[in-house]
């Protein structure tokens, strides 16, 4: 497999060897989801010659579907028009098909668009080519284009969008994570991937993603054309059949109700937020509820939302809106006892432009160590700990060797899917030391490696010792065990600062500068510290 160096030239067979990989794997793996037309794109592409092979990964890889013949210069291929002609015999392409005018127009330049049609004067190229456009027809334009250029497209875009959704598991990757890989710009956790982490098990269920993808592209042309939104929510009626397809047609539900809220048709917004399981799909419902005046209906709402909150938003919602409808006696006391504890300090000037980092620093002035972190403080301290199981070979995890960590991560049931996992790693951590061992084993043999919990620049080698030696292990253990659990709900919000003053004396501080106010992922996580047992403040600066 050649490989590419830092500032060199890639080698000849580069990529056509990373297509001859993905295709190759994915017929391995996944050659009972692949229908006819998928099995012989597959085959005509691993029969071509190498210099088809070659000319057909830079194809797949240049800005699309219609490229002008003329630009195909790749000295690897040696000759591009054999194998350009290769390619076409394959049938893995078409020379010269019929195209949209105006896609093949934007192929000129504007120089070669003004000999072309010189009675046409417009100022812009886009107003060019809607002129032509508008007086000539497509077939005519195609006809006075082959005397000029040729175009080529490839005929099997499908079958290789389905091979590289197989592939990489999502639409967001190309070849492109090939290259990445091999520059050495990230390096990846070596993890299991095979039956068992196949994301989908039936070709119905890839049929039923990629038709949901296919309604969210559409999703995005609401404004454009007429009608079609309320075709779209039709097309969404079927149940899905996996995880996967769970989240597309979220999607595309919290995008049709935001469309429909933003024009006042808020009993459409009601319905597509209504069918939508994810956030913010309800605290949506339940504002638009009290716009109509429906007060026991956002109220019957809000009991199911602190029944089984969706995130922090969510908690936030169902606690303020219990304090606004009973008020505090009902609570239990004058004041709400879930107020975080608070201390003000004067400035005694205009606020510095880091606020966070000015409070570390007075707080450290007279003895202790502090960390300006945020978020990266729990996540990091979760993927170091909890390493192993976050990617323990979880089905529809991995799928192929190039992701930043599994595709679930932040999904409302990574947690349940690895409950019995995290529950062993979590006792096995409860011994004395193991916490402080784990965190120095993890850290020495993973520095570097690709995690999307742990920012490597954050968990520096002092933070690292400090926290083995002067944070009680168990408090450790606590947060990081909530947060593993909850990584769809705790990911934002932490307070800022990790204070150390000493063995077994630190704090987190939330830091607010004049006229700041806490968050809701930010209460929720002042909360959850209190029932941690872990001790945390805010400091509110005034003018």
């Amino acid at each position: 497999m050649p490989h590419l160096v830092s500032q060199q030239p890639p080698p000849a067979d580069y990529y056509a060897a990373n297509l001859r990989l993905l295709l190759t794997e994915v017929s391995d793996r996944y050659h009972d989801l692949l229908d006819a037309n998928d099995r012989r794109f597959v085959s005509a592409c691993l029969a071509a010659s190498i210099p088809a092979q070659r000319l057909f990964a830079r194809l797949l890889s240049r800005r699309g579907p219609w490229i002008r013949v003329d630009s195909l210069d790749y000295p690897e291929v040696g000759d591009n028009g054999h194998a350009l002609e290769e390619l076409k015999r394959a049938g893995l392409v078409a020379v010269d098909p019929v195209a949209p005018a105006d896609a093949l127009l934007n192929l000129l330049t504007r120089p070669e668009l003004n000999s072309l049609y010189p009675s046409v004067r417009e100022r812009t190229k886009a107003e060019f080519i809607n002129r032509c456009v508008v007086r000539y027809t497509d077939s005519g334009i195609r006809r006075r284009l082959q005397d000029r250029i040729h175009w080529v497209c490839v005929n099997a875009f499908g079958s290789f969008n389905v091979c590289r959704l197989l592939y990489f598991g999502d639409e967001q990757q190309d070849l492109s994570a090939f290259v990445v890989q091999d520059l050495g710009i990230l390096r990846y956790e070596p993890y299991e991937i095979g039956t068992s982490t196949r994301p989908f098990d039936v070709r119905a269920h890839l049929d039923g993603y990629l038709r949901l993808r296919s309604l969210s592209l559409l999703s995005r042309r609401v404004d454009t054309v007429p009608g079609l939104a309320s075709q779209l929510l039709l097309g969404l009626w079927p149940e899905p059949g996996t995880r996967a397809e769970q989240r597309q047609r979220n999607k595309i539900l919290l995008r049709l109700a935001r469309w429909h809220e933003r024009r006042g048709e808020l009993d459409e917004a009601l319905q597509c937020y209504g069918r939508a399981t994810a956030h913010p799909a309800r605290v949506r419902r339940v504002r638009i509820l009290k716009r109509l005046g429906d007060d026991c209906g956002a109220n019957q709402l809000v009991s199911h939302i602190a029944a089984a909150p969706w995130g922090a938003e969510e908690e936030d919602l169902a606690r303020r809106h219990d304090r606004k409808r009973f008020g505090q006696k009902r609570l239990g006391q004058k004041q709400d006892r879930n107020a975080p504890l608070t201390t003000l300090c004067q400035l005694g000037g205009a606020a510095p432009a880091g606020i966070e980092n000015h409070a570390r620093r007075l707080l450290a002035s007279n003895v202790g160590t502090g960390w300006h972190l945020e978020n990266r403080f729990p996540l990091g301290l979760a993927g170091l700990l909890y390493w192993d199981e976050i990617y323990a070979p979880i089905k529809g995890a991995f799928t192929h060797r190039f992701q930043l960590g599994p595709r679930d991560l932040f999904w409302p049931d990574f947690a349940p899917a690895r409950q019995k996992l995290l529950q062993a790693r979590t006792e096995m951590l409860s011994s004395p030391e193991a916490v402080a061992r784990r965190l120095r084993q993890v850290w020495a043999a993973k520095t570097g490696t690709v995690n999307l919990l742990v920012n490597w620049q954050a968990f520096s080698p002092q933070l690292v010792a400090t926290l083995a030696q002067q944070v009680p292990a168990a408090a450790l253990l606590r947060l990081a065990a909530r947060t593993i659990d909850n990584l769809y709900r705790l990911r934002t919000g932490f307070p800022d600062l990790l204070m150390v003053y000493g063995p077994g004396a630190y704090e987190f501080v939330e830091v607010k500068g004049p006229g700041d106010k806490l968050q809701p992922a930010q209460r929720v996580w002042l909360r959850e510290l209190d029932e941690l047992g872990l001790p945390n403040r805010v400091l509110s600066f005034l003018r």
